[in-house]
């Protein structure tokens, strides 16, 4: 099933995510809507993911890029980036990421991550904003980017689900302490000075469901000691009126010892709304990637003034 031909028709943004559930994003930086993927579109994703593991061996833990398949010209992606990109572009998913922060988005990153049941490493507590690329607009203190984290399997607590410290990026990017070595999937981790571990909550998701999460808020995981893997496919969008600034080249890989992340070169998609800031660059990047940029299109265009 191709996700563009569902016939189903496309959700207001109201219908997947509560005033409640936007209030609790605004106030503690996350949330975990009561709605999720429909089943047959989860039911897609998973297989999709399946496929991308199977296709792209030798992979360490992250997969970063994976809407952008691999084709002359990218430096980053998967082979099977396509059919990653259309859940990318899904109405459910632009849906959530317009409730909570604005009309106007940019799709500009994703990872898949998934870690092994019984060895799948730590994630230290962190914030997204080290990444150096997501700038505020004119006015704005802080830029407004969300993460959509999708669960592929069933994620709880033996298998590391994502650890939330409600109301931790309030005032934006906090003290880190680095390590040039680490056992753990970061090479670095919020200064537990800033935050009260005690606060956390956990983010227990069932195959299909999300959690969103925005630029400043500290997050984490414990390690995978169970049985079972547990992976999640996530999208990065940001408000159009902010900017991907590419002006600062390559950034560290975040393991410290993996080549540099080449963020400047990325290709992002305006995928709803209008672009209102003039440093946005819709092209660098997009080398043999004109389905992808038509699909992109198409939903901006469906979408936008269905939602209104």
């Amino acid at each position: 099933m191709l996700l563009e031909d569902t016939r189903m028709l496309s959700p207001q943004p109201r219908d997947v995510m509560s005033e409640a559930e936007v209030a609790h994003f605004n106030e503690a930086g996350f949330v975990v809507p009561k709605v999720g993927l429909p089943a047959q579109d989860a039911a897609y994703m998973r297989a999709t993911v399946e496929r991308v593991f199977a296709d792209n061996p030798g992979w360490a833990g992250i997969m970063r890029q994976p809407h952008v398949p691999i084709r002359p010209g990218q430096l980053e992606g998967v082979v099977g980036g396509e059919d990653i990109f259309k859940i990318a572009v899904h109405p459910v998913i632009i849906a959530a990421a317009r409730r909570l922060i604005g009309e106007n988005l940019i799709l500009w990153g994703g990872e898949i991550f998934a870690k092994p049941g019984g060895i799948g490493m730590r994630t230290p507590w962190h914030q997204d904003c080290y990444n150096p690329a997501i700038k505020a607009g004119p006015g704005r203190p802080f830029p407004r980017s969300v993460m959509l984290w999708i669960a592929v399997d069933d994620v709880g607590l033996d298998n590391g689900c994502l650890r939330f410290i409600p109301g931790s990026g309030k005032n934006g990017k906090l003290n880190y302490i680095q390590r040039e070595k680490s056992s753990d999937l970061l090479n670095f981790e919020v200064d537990g000075l800033t935050i009260n571990e005690e606060d956390a909550v956990n983010g227990v998701l069932p195959s299909g469901q999300y959690s969103c999460h925005d630029l400043f808020v500290v997050h984490g995981a414990n390690a995978n000691t169970s049985g079972r893997r547990r992976a999640g496919l996530t999208f990065h969008y940001m408000a159009a009126e902010d900017a991907y600034d590419r002006s600062f080249g390559a950034a560290k890989g975040s393991s410290g010892d993996r080549k540099p992340a080449p963020l400047a070169d990325r290709p992002i998609w305006l995928v709803l709304g209008e672009n209102k800031n003039p440093v946005n660059d819709f092209v660098t990047g997009h080398q043999n990637l004109e389905d992808l940029d038509e699909l992109a299109e198409a939903t901006r265009r469906r979408l936008t003034p269905l939602f209104g």
